[in-house]
């Protein structure tokens, strides 16, 4: 169901809240005509209080709608929902009484109030709890009801599993469970974390429920960037939710409190759809993920480009279309936090090509390297021969310094797909490497990264900023020392807009 329809079905929902409260006005005048008490109350007094009624039902709606009750038809029992609706319901019959009490109309019947008050309880009570039923048969006739995988053997599953299936108000499918082994308490063992890909290949999974009772934060990691792959939500118990407490019901499951995890969340920096990640987090999606990203790129970006793309909607696309779009400058990751991205952490190409040569041997992971001079290229292959042993090198390619005729351009994608690489480094500079990236989305049969300087900082040719001057975020002042002529122009122009832009922003 989108987001419009939804829309279009609470407020729907709200109107059958009016039109019910409405009627139980003339139900509880029947009951109150016919009542043993109090004195006589005829159909000429029904009439004279109907606007009463009006009032008091406009006055529980908008009650209805700041207490949220209009988002979700999800429900949570017989008895919890009659005290909410009591509750809510408070309102109205106060503020009726208090109409009554400044207008004197000393001739409204009170006993017809309580009567109102009670009957429109009961019904706003019934009407939500059947609601919730219908939607949920709804929901598993047309299997759009969440299919549920439970993480973890020990008693927060156990907790969970017998809340979702066995608990009396069924608002989750449960497919079985993953974990290191099985356990007689739970039925349909699936098998370990590590056959996740093979489970959801095999099972419809709609919702990862992981509850176990030793938390791996790599292990988090895997499972997320394994579901978002396959755009599956994912939430975790915490093992220390005894001790939190929630401002909404949805945030808790029989008392247990329920996390959602996302593995890339984006923080929108002028445009720009910039991840919000760290290097480790970074590493395991790239991982997890490098099959099904075959073909397609990673930007790293920074001041320079996010300015740039601003400005050109051309590029913007091109780095919103991209798998990420990571933080290389430090101003883009510092704006994340400040956003409320806590984990927004700076990840630069130059480092990221570092960490992963790093773990390539092991991971028998190929690389392809193509842009910069062959002078600089040579360099580049010496230097990750000493510092990465046994990393394998498929090939390099140094591209002319002009525009290549499709029938070069043809030859060159040839040439990189014969050597079979995982990673497709290109260092052409910033906008030049994320066209070419995007020019040959699926075409290239690898992951592109484009990590403009990266080949000369390997190479030597040029040297890192201090790392004080990293954490500081003053690598782009020790770049315009080492190459004012050509940067002095760049950073004046993008850096001012940057400032610019965060300031007319209240950043």
């Amino acid at each position: 169901m989108n987001h419009s329809t939804s829309k279009i079905l609470h407020i729907l929902d709200a109107f059958l809240d009016f039109f019910l409260l409405l009627g139980a006005y003339e139900v509880s005048s029947l009951l109150r005509m016919h009542s043993p008490w109090g004195e006589a109350f005829w159909w000429v007094d029904v009439a004279r209080f109907r606007p009463l009624a009006l009032v008091y039902a406009a006055a529980i709606i908008l009650i209805y709608i700041a207490q949220g009750e209009y988002r979700t038809f999800k429900r949570r029992g017989l008895v919890r929902e009659l005290a909410k609706a009591l509750l809510g319901n408070l309102g109205g019959f106060a503020l009726a009484a208090t109409i009554l009490y400044v207008f004197q109309l000393s001739q409204f019947s009170r006993l017809l109030l309580v009567y109102y008050y009670l009957l429109s309880s009961v019904v706003i009570t019934v009407k939500r709890l059947l609601l919730h039923r219908i939607s949920l048969w709804y929901a598993k006739r047309r299997h759009i009801i969440a299919r549920v995988l439970l993480v973890g053997n020990g008693n927060l599953a156990l907790r969970y599993y017998n809340d979702v299936v066995k608990g009396k108000d069924v608002s989750a499918e449960y497919a079985g469970y993953a974990a290191q082994n099985p356990v007689v308490e739970l039925p349909n063992y699936l098998g370990t974390v590590a056959d996740l890909h093979k489970i959801l290949e095999s099972t419809r999974i709609t919702h990862i429920v992981i509850a176990e009772e030793t938390q791996n934060r790599s292990e988090l990691l895997q499972i997320t960037a394994i579901a978002e792959n396959y755009g599956i939500k994912v939430s975790v118990i915490p093992v220390y939710s005894d001790f939190l407490s929630s401002r909404t019901m949805d945030n808790t499951v029989n008392g247990l409190y329920v996390i959602d995890l996302k593995m890339q969340e984006n923080c929108d920096i002028m445009g720009v759809n910039i991840v919000v990640t760290d290097m480790d987090k970074t590493m395991t999606l790239l991982e997890s993920q490098l099959e099904q990203w075959r073909g397609k790129y990673i930007c790293v970006a920074n001041v320079h480009t996010t300015v740039t793309a601003h400005e050109d909607a051309e590029y913007r696309y091109i780095q919103n279309h991209a798998v990420m779009a990571l933080p290389d400058g430090g101003p883009l990751s510092q704006f994340s936090r400040r956003q409320g991205y806590a984990a927004a952490q700076r990840v630069t190409g130059p480092d990221l090509m570092k960490q992963v040569l790093a773990v390539s041997a092991e991971k028998g992971w190929r690389h392809y390297f193509y842009g910069s001079t062959p002078e600089t290229l040579q360099l580049l292959r010496k230097k990750v021969e000493e510092r990465y042993p046994g990393v394998v090198i498929s090939g390099m390619m140094s591209p002319p310094f002009r525009e290549m005729t499709p029938q070069e351009d043809a030859q060159a994608v040839a040439e990189i797909n014969a050597t079979k690489p995982d990673f497709v480094w290109v260092g052409l500079g910033a906008p030049k490497q994320e066209r070419w990236m995007a020019a040959h989305e699926e075409r290239v049969q690898a992951l592109m990264i484009g990590v403009g300087a990266a080949f000369d900082y390997e190479a030597g040719n040029i040297k890192r900023a201090p790392m004080w001057m990293q954490k500081h975020n003053l690598e782009w002042l020790y770049r315009l020392m080492q190459d004012p002529k050509r940067l002095f122009h760049r950073y004046l122009k993008t850096n001012v807009k940057y400032l610019l832009w965060t300031w007319r922003s209240g950043e």
